[in-house]
């Protein structure tokens, strides 16, 4: 497997605007428009989090199953009225065999809900009581807008190195919808181990694919990973190269949309999970525009473009824990 350093980058002088701004400005850019992906220093406190944030986080899935499947999505759970938002479970039909809680905007805007659309991009959340998970909720809320905060510092630093229009490129996130999307992947049977592809080592060290392949959807994605590590990504050589998990940092990738509004200046990167033996965790953050929101290339002239809403909804269909979800009484048409 090829080695060619994925580029970490302190994002103190961005956060506190400091002597070496426009140093890091121009490292930003240069990782997203060569290698795809970065890992960004960022301690939980310059983001007032507590150190113990995403353990905090993760004690969803200490819930009874009752009581995760209570939040199921309306395809495992068609008493449920939640399409997009909720809890989606393993399924044995997807090598990749995760569980995890898909959450809106409202978990920290209430505002931005709307069930009366009826449109599924928009729906309320569902979550935990809070006699379930005490406080669940309120770190939730906490760490969804350190993210979205996060999340804007790199886009305008994005739209400085790139030269595009600062209005243009921040005005659609004022009323994001992104996603907070907590993960599970549970560890794997040796029998069910047999029956997937091996990627690499021998004997204990041995492992397998257990992410598919795929593009993020969004324009960058900010994810924290446990020590167990897994997340690969591919480079311009077409192998792949580990990404280590580091203490006080997350993994930035780069995503489609971000890839569509730069015409294609900054790639969108495949990237793959690869373990199978132990038990794994991920809290990615999906910084994603308002549903509405008009998408139009920096050389883009009337008529160019595309709604955000429509082709997120197009584009999520590819993903297992999504398909089928055009033929629901409630989805887009």
């Amino acid at each position: 497997m090829t080695q060619t350093l994925i580029p970490h980058i302190d994002l103190t002088p961005l956060l506190d605007n400091g002597p070496t701004r426009d140093e890091t400005v121009a490292a930003i850019v240069e990782a997203a428009s060569h290698s795809g992906f970065m890992t960004v220093g960022v301690a939980p406190q310059q983001l007032h989090l507590p150190d113990d944030i995403h353990a905090r986080l993760l004690r969803f899935f200490e819930l009874e199953a009752r009581g995760r499947q209570r939040l199921a999505r309306h395809k495992f759970e068609p008493g449920n009225r939640n399409v997009y938002r909720g809890y989606f479970p393993p399924q044995d039909e997807d090598p990749t065999w995760k569980e995890g809680i898909d959450l809106g905007p409202d978990v920290a805007h209430p505002e931005r809900a709307d069930a009366a659309s009826g449109d599924p991009l928009r729906e309320p959340t569902p979550q935990p009581l809070e006699s379930a998970l005490p406080g669940w909720s309120a770190d939730v809320a906490g760490y969804y807008r350190g993210m979205e905060r996060l999340g804007r510092v790199i886009a305008e630093a994005l739209a400085e190195g790139l030269g595009m229009p600062r209005k243009q490129l921040l005005e659609p996130f004022d009323a994001g919808n992104s996603t907070l999307r907590l993960i599970h992947y549970p560890r794997r049977t040796p029998d069910a181990l047999a029956s997937m592809p091996a990627i690499d080592g021998e004997g204990d060290a041995r492992r397998w694919l257990v992410g598919v392949p795929h593009f993020d959807n969004g324009f960058i994605t900010l994810l924290w990973q446990d020590r167990v590590g897994g997340l690969q990504v591919r480079t311009p050589d077409g192998n792949w190269e580990e990404v280590v998990p580091r203490d006080n940092a997350l993994v930035v990738n780069f995503g489609r949309l971000l890839s569509d509004w730069s015409d294609g200046r900054i790639q969108a990167t495949e990237h793959r999970i690869v373990g199978g033996t132990r038990s794994r965790h991920s809290i990615p953050f999906f910084f994603e525009p308002a549903v509405d929101a008009h998408i139009q290339t920096l050389e883009g002239v009337d008529g160019d473009g595309y709604v955000y809403g429509d082709r997120l909804w197009a584009r999520m269909l590819e993903f297992v824990e999504f398909q089928g979800l055009e033929r629901t009484p409630t989805a887009p048409t």
